[in-house]
């Protein structure tokens, strides 16, 4: 591997002290995107979680997570039974398997390597969809073909299974578990989502609509982000009188830990990013703090990845604040100076930058080195050359994106997505989320050599990033005059509508996800536990832009999400 170099690690003190209250360039004619001010004051982040005593929730949850693991446990349970308790509307769902991963695993194989396990599949199309489903986002190989019982000859559904309001609602999330070269799956997903549409419009009463009605106007589970359906499964669950009590307890207990957890995590972020002055002294930049914590805390959401999360949200900062100055503000002449600086890796350069790029220089560098630092210190591993290749890498898209819209260039739209899917800043992401989390022994050449060249998962993962964020953010950006996203791109190479121009983006998302689900079952130069965490950024991606531009823009949809999860807590019951 590379030599590892430190640089100026821990040399960078708050340089908010000690510079002028602007280092923006006077009197000149620079753009502005004019983002929305910032939704979350730092007195209010330090006000969080004031009230939530934390040891006290630990204790209650220890005893009732014991009795859900021996219940997981037990062997004497039907296969449908376990698997609904594992993943339907309750353990998985609640947001608890994260604690019982190595039970719900010998649950799983002790299911397959039943004598009846094919006969289990044939019983309904419900408990079919849920097997398929469940095993194999558990990594276990599936075939589809254990859907033919509920085809025709020619390949379609029965019309006896159309009035099925629960096999349709588990065969519409099944079918986001697909491979690219299944035959079965758009018939699938076309079939269950047509008739549960229809069936809705006929009215589905009770839990059962409710469910229906959320998945369809939602995101399937497979994609959602999970700690967000967590909440709206406790509350929701909450609400029905036939329900497990120790395990919604439990549910509600572990949530409301994490959030405390996440809200000191939040306090501390808050704290380094007003010392850091960025947001003071630039003040054409978005200030998204909440908003990068939650992107980070959405890539890794357990509590064990705290420390991982915090420098995250470091790594999330900067880089919105890099977006922003080759985007909106930076001058062309600028940018290249900043991209030359950045691929030297060596501060002797900031004399030629502006004072503006001199501060976003040394907070890059400094917090690169910091964690590189850290990770070395404590494992011995030499990642630095691979942390800044990724920013020299997203850099140089960046650069010339920022070429096309200077100049007006409107690009075909495949040289604009094979810039942009870098572009995105997701390969940053992945490559920083491996090394916070990834144990000693998975880092290997082999492994190092995906990393440093894109291997196809991440190729597809930064995909769906990157239309995700186009079909935001494309509004505003049309309106500002830049002439780099894809909407735009494909519209001026089709002169298709826009409609249909987005409803070829959500093909490529679909193709994107195919290809991302075989690397669940199948071996790659990954481990499995990285796998998960890097199809986190696809899904925190489409949340972050389901509705609009929930980072840049974020409305009350996205504010009412962040508290959710971060501001206000579940609801116990006194015991």
């Amino acid at each position: 591997m590379p030599n590892f170099s430190t640089g100026l690690v821990r040399s960078f003190m708050p340089l908010a002290n000690r510079m002028p209250d602007t280092l923006l360039t006077q009197n000149e004619n620079r753009r502005s995107a004019n983002y929305q001010s910032n939704l979350w004051t730092h007195e209010f982040l330090q006000s969080l979680g004031k009230h939530l005593a934390v040891e006290t929730l630990q204790e209650r949850a220890t005893k009732l997570q014991e009795k859900v693991r021996l219940k997981i446990n037990r062997t004497d349970m039907e296969p449908r039974s376990l698997l609904e308790f594992i993943d339907d509307v309750q353990v998985q769902r609640l947001g608890l398997s994260y604690k019982f991963e190595e039970d719900i695993n010998r649950a799983l194989h002790r299911i397959v390597s039943t004598e009846n396990f094919k006969d289990q599949t044939h019983k309904s199309l419900h408990e079919t969809a849920l097997f398929f489903r469940i095993l194999r986002q558990h990594g276990f190989h599936v075939s589809q073909d254990v859907f033919k019982s509920f085809q025709d000859e020619e390949g379609k559904f029965k019309a006896d299974v159309s009035e099925d309001v629960q096999g349709l609602l588990s065969l519409y999330e099944a079918s986001y578990l697909a491979f690219e070269e299944e035959s079965l799956w758009e018939e699938a997903n076309a079939f269950s989502r047509t008739h549960l549409m229809n069936l809705m419009k006929e009215g589905i009463e009770g839990e059962l609509g409710q469910q229906v009605r959320h998945v369809l106007e939602g995101l399937p589970y497979h994609q959602s982000l999970h700690r967000l359906e967590a909440r709206w499964y406790i509350d929701t669950w909450d609400k029905k009188e036939s329900h497990n009590h120790d395990l919604l307890e439990l549910a509600k207990l572990d949530f409301n830990t994490i959030q405390s957890l996440n809200q000191k995590e939040l306090q501390e972020m808050s704290r380094w990013w007003r010392d850091i002055g960025l947001a003071s002294k630039l003040n054409f930049v978005r200030d998204r703090l909440m908003e990068s914590f939650f992107w980070a805390m959405g890539i890794l959401p357990e509590p064990q990845f705290a420390n991982c999360r915090k420098k995250l949200t470091e790594i999330a900062k900067l880089v919105t604040v890099l977006d922003d100055i080759y985007d909106v503000y930076g001058t062309l002449d600028e940018l290249e100076l900043f991209t030359d600086a950045v691929e030297r890796w060596d501060v002797n350069t900031i004399n030629t930058l502006p004072d503006y790029m001199i501060l976003c220089f040394l907070a890059l560098y400094n917090t690169v080195n910091a964690i590189a630092y850290d990770i070395f210190k404590d494992r011995g591993v030499k990642c630095l050359p691979y942390l800044k290749k990724a920013f020299c890498d997203m850099l140089k898209c960046f650069l010339k994106e920022a070429k096309w819209s200077i100049n007006k260039v409107i690009p075909s739209f495949n040289e604009y997505l094979e810039n942009a899917w870098i572009s995105s800043s997701g390969g940053i992401f992945l490559i920083y989320s491996f090394f916070l989390t990834c144990q000693d022994q998975d880092i290997t050449e082999q492994t190092l050599h995906s990393l440093t060249n894109y291997h196809e998962l991440m190729r597809s993962l930064c995909t769906i990033f990157r239309l995700s964020n186009d079909l935001g953010t494309s509004t505003d950006e049309i309106e500002r005059g830049e002439t780099t996203n894809s909407v735009l791109c494909y519209l001026h190479e089709t002169g298709v509508s826009e409609e249909n121009a987005r409803e070829y983006l959500r093909t490529l998302i679909d193709k994107a996800w195919k290809n991302i689900n075989k690397y669940l079952v199948m071996d790659s130069t990954f481990p499995k536990s990285y796998v998960q965490v890097a199809i986190n950024l696809a899904r925190i991606a489409q949340c972050t832009y389901q509705y609009g531009d929930g980072f840049g823009r974020p409305d009350n949809k996205s504010k009412s999400r962040i508290e959710s999860l971060l501001v206000h807590p579940v609801p116990v019951n006194e015991a």
